[in-house]
């Protein structure tokens, strides 16, 4: 009997497909210019400085309604976090790579929402 649960479970293990992920690395310097999306963060590289995405975050959370409710930003990092009309809470994250290079990365809710974080992220870009 032991035996016999012991090959099934054996069998089991080897029949169900393992879920594999690949990591992208990059390196400081090269700008991505299509926004990825993962594990619920939608992150890219702007060739901006950090100071000028910072302001382009905020105006951009202005135009969607979504209620600031903290903004900071030093020369190395920013973070913009607001409340969407639902309760959910949208963050973005920057820092400076370089002068001229920020990397962003939004997240709405707890889970993520690819489909906020986009527009989030598209307004962005139009504020630059």
């Amino acid at each position: 009997m032991l035996r016999r649960r012991l090959a099934i479970w054996v069998l089991a293990v080897l029949l169900v497909p393992s879920a594999c992920t690949t990591i992208k690395y990059e390196s400081v310097g090269a700008p991505v210019k299509t926004p990825e999306y993962s594990f619920g963060y939608l992150k890219a590289n702007l060739d901006k400085p950090l100071a000028d995405v910072y302001e382009a975050t905020r105006d951009a959370y202005k135009d969607l309604g979504i209620k600031v409710v903290k903004a900071k930003a030093d020369k190395l990092t920013g973070a913009v976090s607001g409340d969407l009309a639902s309760g959910t809470t949208a963050t973005t994250d920057l820092t400076a790579l370089t002068e001229k290079l920020t990397a962003v990365s939004i997240r709405v809710g707890a889970t993520g929402n690819e489909g906020f974080s986009r527009r989030i992220y598209d307004r962005i870009e139009k504020h630059l």
